[in-house]
């Protein structure tokens, strides 16, 4: 009656394998994305919720975690390709702090910083470091301090089909790094012998920068074409601002008031081809911006180099 040593093993190795997959399901560390510390109390317990995604350009990490005594804690942190912060987010809830505390909108990277990113987009692998303050409410009364690290092995990687424009500048001495956008046409001169439709993109970056490209015709019209500009043109060129005013907690893409300054811009935008593959999985269109910021006729940046990426309107 050789099978009841057998049947005894198999039992106890079928127990064996119950109990670890137990033990790892009552970890409180596994299934976390964002392994964080708040106000230097380390946040653990159930995982309620993780999500990860990579998608035009931005890396999307969220983790929400009930603990023990019932509190939920919920940490949203949006990175771009190159590691630069365009958002981060928490929420608290069940708690004498309860509510949602935001890093300044627009300017993340004021009082957040992420350290020791790297990030390989073929296998998925992304690590980094980041330490922090968050704001509740419309003023910085009540703040909190996040700390911790990301080290997945698989982020989930979604193709691009929504590419609008997109600004990745590679020069250290001038950096906008783009994080929203839009584009539309707009008829200027209505019904006048000076009638004519203009063809904007508009973008915003992750350090309190605003963008705006004006053509005079779709993108598809201007390729190879060689586009002098300077503020005196309404017709085409680049508009230029920078946000000056105090810190934004609430998420707004809105009108550009007197919190904004804007600057006068003269140069060219050369360049321009039809391309597909890296950034959108549709055709787009590749170009460079290269031009002078000034400020009351003062040069402050020179030769700035703004590589973009767009689609056709039409």
């Amino acid at each position: 009656m050789m099978y009841r040593p057998l049947l005894f093993l198999l039992s106890f190795y079928l127990l064996s394998v119950v109990g670890c997959k137990k033990s790892e399901d009552n970890d409180p560390v596994s299934g976390m994305s964002i392994l964080f510390s708040d106000n230097n109390h380390a946040v653990r317990g159930k995982v309620s919720y993780d999500y990860t995604l990579d998608n035009c350009g931005n890396i999307n990490l969220i983790t929400g975690v009930k603990e023990s005594d019932g509190n939920y804690s919920e940490l949203k942190l949006t990175l771009l390709h190159n590691g630069a912060l365009a958002k981060a987010q928490y929420f608290k809830q069940n708690s004498s702090n309860n509510g949602h505390y935001f890093a300044p909108h627009l300017q993340a990277e004021k009082s957040f910083q992420i350290s020791d990113f790297k990030y390989d987009k073929s296998g998925g692998h992304l690590s980094f470091s980041f330490k922090g303050k968050v704001y509740k409410g419309s003023g910085q009364d009540d703040e909190r301090i996040l700390t911790g690290n990301v080290d997945l092995t698989a982020i989930e990687y979604v193709p691009c089909k929504g590419l609008i424009i997109y600004v990745m500048t590679e020069n250290p001495s001038f950096n906008f790094f783009s994080m929203y956008s839009s584009a539309g046409t707009l008829t200027s001169d209505l019904g006048t012998a000076n009638q004519y439709t203009q063809y904007a993109y508009n973008v915003y970056s992750n350090a309190g920068q605003y963008m705006s490209l004006r053509l005079d015709s779709d993108i598809s019209e201007l390729v190879n074409k060689e586009i002098v500009f300077d503020d005196s043109n309404e017709k085409l060129g680049v508009k230029y601002w920078e946000y000056q005013g105090p810190f934004m907690l609430a998420e707004s893409y809105g009108y550009i008031d007197h919190n904004w300054k804007r600057f006068q811009t003269r140069g060219k935008i050369t360049g321009i081809h039809r391309t597909f593959g890296e950034r959108s999985v549709e055709p787009y269109y590749q170009g460079l911006i290269m031009m002078d910021i000034l400020n009351e006729s003062r040069v402050v940046k020179e030769n700035v180099e703004i590589p973009f990426y767009v689609k056709s309107l039409k």
